[in-house]
C-alpha cells in the first residue's frame, strides 16, 4: 500500500481507522502533539508574562513616584508661601529645604527608573533651577520689603513645578495602566489558548475513550463471544463481518470453520424437510446448555413441547408438501419470536422441542403465552393463507444437568401439553407435581375401566330436559362409573381414559345398549345419547344403531343423537357421511356445547341440525351482563332462523329460566329443575311434572 498521504482523504482515513493499531497509535500521537502545544504555548507565555509583569512592577513604582513628588511640590508651595509670609515661623527656612530636597530625590528616583522626563511638554526647565528658587525665595523673605515683580516670578515658577509633576503624574499613570492592560491582554491570551488546548485534549482523550468503549472494546467482545460459541459448538449463527483488519482477518478463517462444521452436523443434526435440528440435534445443544447455565440477564432455561392444533386437516386440505411448509414457517416464526438463544427442533411430525431461555422480566410462562400468541398469525403458503393454534407444555430446568435430565424434562414437558390440550388447546400450561399425579390417576383409570364392565362397575342415569312449549318429555342418557375404591369417577375424567386407550368405542355401544333398553320401557319419551367422533368413523356404525332400535322396538325419530362442536365434521368427510345416513334414517342430529369452539358457523353452513345445545358458559351470566345476554340472544336467534330447536344447559337457578324462555330457547335443561336420576325415578318424575303443569293452568 502507498503512501497515506497519495491515497485521497477517504482512502486515507479508512487506512488509518480500519485498523485498531493505527486507529489507537494515531490517537496516542495527537494527544502527545496537544500536550507538546500546549507545553510550547505555557513556555511561550510564560515568558512574556514574566516581562510584562516587571514592566508593570516599575509602572507602578514610578506612578508612585509621581505621586510623591505632587505631594513634595505641593508641600514646597505651601512652605515657599510660608516663608515668604511676613514673622514667619523659625522652622520655615528648614522646612522650605526639606521639601525642596524630597522634590529633589523623587526627581532622582524617576530619572533613575527611565521614566521619560524630558519628553515632557514644558521639560524639566521648572525643577532644574530648584536651588536658584530656594535662593530666591529665601532673599525675598530676607529683605523688609516685598518687590512684587520678584513674587510673581517666584509664585509662577512654583506653578510650572506643579504643572510639570502633575503631567509627570498623568504621563506615568497611563505607563502603568498601558502596562497593566497589556498584562490582563497576555494572561486572557495564555488561558484561550492553553483552554483550547486542553478542550482539545480532553475532547480527543473522550473520542478515545468512547472510541475504545463503543467501538474496539465491543468488538473485541463480540470476536470473544464468537470464539465462545464456535468452541462450545454452537455453530447456528452468523459470523460478524468486522471493520478492524485485524479482526476482520481473524473471522474469514472463524467463518470457514464454523461453515465446514455445519455442513458436517447438519449431516446428522438436521431435520431434512424443515432444516431445524432434529430430536438428536436438540437433546445435545439442550445438554449443552444446562451444563452452561442461564446467560448474561437471564433467569433461567425453560424445556417446551409444542403442537401444531389440527395440524392434520392442513395435510388433509392442502396435502403434505403444504404441510411441511407450513411446519417449516412454525419453526422459522418460533425462533424469530424467542430469539437467536432459544433452541427450536423438530422432533417429528408437527411436533417441535424448545430449550429457551427467560429472564426476571418476562417468565417462562410468559413467554409460553407469548409462543401462542405468536402463532395465530396466519401464514402464507403461496397463494393461500392457513391459520392454525399451536398447544404447548412448559417445564423450567431448575438446575437440572445431564442427558437423564433432558429426558425427564421432556416428559414433564410432555404432561404439560396434554394439559393444554385437555383444557381446550391454544395455550401454553407449565409443569407441575399434579400433572403426574392426574397421568397416574389416568392410566389407573385407563387400566380400570377395562374390568368396569364385566365387573358391572358402570350404570346409566338421565337428566330431564323440559320443553317450554308444553311438547315431548325428553332425557339426556348419562354414564355414571362407581369405582370400588374411588367411589365416582368423573365423566370428564373417564371418558377422555376411553378415547386415550381406544375403549371409547366399546364404551359407546354399552351406553346406547343400556339406554335403548331403558327408553323401551318409557314410551313417551325422546332420549339424547352423546356420540364421539371415533364412533362416528367406525364401519359398522349406522346399521349398529339401527339393529339396537329394532331389538327395543324403538322409532329412530325418538333418538335424538348429539355430537360435539370439537368434531370438526366440515374436515371429516367419514363422519359427516355418518351423520347424514342417520339424519336420512329419521334419527334428530343435535350440537352440543354450541359456542365454545371456533367453527360453530362453518357447522352451521355443512350440516342442517335438529337441534343445538347451548353451552353453560353462555348462560351463567344473563340477567347481571348486558353484553352475555346480547350474545345469547344473537345465538339463539340464529338458531331459530335455521329452523333448529334451542336448548339451554346449565339452568341453576329461577332467575335464569325467563331470559332463556324470553330469548326464545325451546328446551331447558339443568339443576334447577334436576339432577340426573335413576332409571326407576323418569316415569315418577315426569308423572309429578305433568301433575304440576296441569296444576298452575
Amino acid at each position: 500500500m502507498g503512501r497515506w498521504w497519495e491515497m485521497g482523504p477517504k482512502r486515507a482515513f479508512r487506512w488509518i481507522f480500519g485498523s485498531l493499531e493505527r486507529r489507537l497509535a494515531g490517537a496516542l500521537l495527537l494527544l502527545v502533539l496537544a500536550a507538546t502545544a500546549l507545553q510550547v504555548v505555557s513556555e511561550e507565555r510564560a515568558v512574556t508574562l514574566r516581562a510584562e509583569t516587571l514592566n508593570l512592577q516599575r509602572a507602578a513604582a514610578n506612578a508612585e513616584n509621581a505621586g510623591e513628588l505632587i505631594r513634595a511640590v505641593a508641600d514646597f508651595h505651601m512652605q515657599s508661601h510660608l516663608a515668604l509670609m511676613p514673622n514667619p515661623p523659625e522652622t520655615a527656612e528648614n522646612s522650605l529645604t526639606d521639601a525642596a530636597v524630597r522634590i529633589d530625590r523623587q526627581l532622582t528616583l524617576l530619572r533613575i527608573s527611565g521614566a521619560p522626563l524630558f519628553e515632557l511638554p514644558d521639560g524639566t526647565e521648572s525643577v532644574d533651577q530648584l536651588g536658584i528658587l530656594v535662593r530666591d525665595i529665601r532673599h525675598e523673605a530676607a529683605l523688609d520689603g516685598y518687590d512684587p515683580d520678584r513674587l510673581a516670578s517666584i509664585e509662577a515658577r512654583v506653578a510650572g513645578m506643579q504643572s510639570f509633576s502633575r503631567s509627570i503624574e498623568w504621563m506615568l499613570d497611563r505607563e502603568r495602566d498601558e502596562a497593566y492592560t497589556q498584562l490582563i491582554a497576555s494572561t486572557n491570551s495564555w488561558h484561550t489558548r492553553a483552554s483550547a488546548i486542553g478542550v482539545a485534549m480532553v475532547a480527543l482523550a473522550l473520542a478515545m475513550l468512547a472510541d475504545v468503549m463503543f467501538n474496539i472494546l465491543p468488538a473485541l467482545r463480540r470476536m470473544h463471544n464468537t470464539i465462545r460459541r464456535l468452541a462450545s459448538g454452537d455453530l447456528h449463527f452468523e459470523i460478524e463481518q468486522f471493520r478492524l483488519e485485524e479482526l476482520s482477518a481473524l473471522a474469514g478463517p472463524l467463518e470457514t470453520f464454523r461453515r465446514n462444521a455445519l455442513a458436517v452436523q447438519s449431516l446428522a443434526f438436521t431435520d431434512s424437510s424443515t432444516g431445524l435440528p432434529n430430536r438428536r440435534a436438540f437433546m445435545e445443544q439442550t445438554l449443552a446448555r444446562l451444563e452452561a447455565g442461564p446467560g448474561k440477564g437471564e433467569a433461567g432455561l425453560a424445556v417446551m413441547v409444542v403442537d401444531v392444533d389440527n395440524f392434520k386437516h392442513v395435510n388433509d386440505d392442502y396435502g403434505h408438501a403444504t404441510g411441511d411448509m407450513l411446519v417449516r414457517q412454525v419453526g422459522e416464526r418460533m425462533q424469530r419470536v424467542l430469539g437467536a438463544r432459544a433452541i427450536v427442533a423438530r422432533s417429528g411430525g408437527d411436533e417441535f422441542v424448545i430449550c429457551a431461555p427467560y429472564s426476571d422480566r418476562q417468565s417462562a410462562e410468559a413467554i409460553g403465552s407469548r409462543l401462542v400468541t405468536a402463532m395465530q398469525e396466519p401464514f402464507d403458503l403461496g397463494g393461500f393463507t392457513v391459520a392454525i393454534t399451536i398447544s404447548l407444555g412448559l417445564v423450567e430446568t431448575q438446575g437440572a444437568s445431564g442427558e437423564v435430565a433432558v429426558h425427564a424434562l421432556l416428559n414433564r414437558a410432555d404432561l404439560a401439553l396434554y394439559a393444554s390440550k385437555n383444557n381446550g388447546r391454544n395455550q401454553a400450561s407449565c409443569y407441575t407435581a399434579d400433572l403426574e399425579n392426574e397421568r397416574d390417576a389416568d392410566r389407573r383409570l385407563e387400566r380400570d375401566l377395562t374390568g368396569a364392565f364385566e365387573r358391572g362397575q358402570l350404570h346409566m342415569v338421565y337428566q330431564p330436559i323440559h320443553s317450554t312449549a308444553d311438547r315431548e318429555d325428553e332425557v339426556e342418557a348419562l354414564v355414571r362409573w362407581t369405582h370400588p375404591e374411588l367411589g365416582e369417577v368423573s365423566p370428564a375424567h373417564f371418558i377422555p381414559a376411553a378415547e386415550r386407550s381406544n375403549q371409547i368405542v366399546r364404551l359407546g355401544s354399552w351406553i346406547i345398549e343400556r339406554a335403548l333398553a331403558d327408553l323401551a320401557n318409557w314410551p313417551d319419551l325422546t332420549m339424547s345419547l352423546n356420540i364421539s367422533s371415533m364412533q362416528l368413523q367406525q364401519d359398522g356404525f349406522v346399521g349398529f344403531l339401527m339393529r339396537c332400535c329394532r331389538k327395543h322396538e324403538i322409532a329412530s325419530r325418538r333418538v335424538i343423537l348429539e355430537v360435539t362442536e370439537s368434531l370438526s365434521i366440515e374436515r371429516n368427510t367419514r363422519a359427516l357421511m355418518t351423520l347424514n345416513l342417520l339424519r336420512n334414517a329419521g334419527f334428530r342430529i343435535a350440537l352440543d356445547d354450541f359456542g365454545t369452539g371456533y367453527s360453530s358457523l362453518c357447522l352451521m353452513k355443512t350440516f342442517r341440525f335438529d337441534r343445538l345445545k347451548l353451552d353453560r358458559s353462555l348462560i351463567a351470566d344473563l340477567g347481571k351482563d348486558p353484553t352475555s345476554q346480547a350474545v345469547f340472544d344473537a345465538a339463539v336467534t340464529m338458531a331459530l332462523k335455521i329452523g333448529a330447536e334451542v336448548v339451554a344447559e346449565g339452568i341453576s337457578d329461577e332467575e335464569l329460566v325467563e331470559p332463556v324462555r324470553r330469548a326464545g330457547c325451546t328446551h331447558m335443561q339443568g339443576f334447577h329443575y334436576s339432577r340426573p336420576i335413576e332409571a326407576a325415578e323418569v316415569l315418577p318424575y315426569f308423572a309429578r311434572a305433568r301433575e304440576e303443569r296441569l296444576r298452575v293452568a
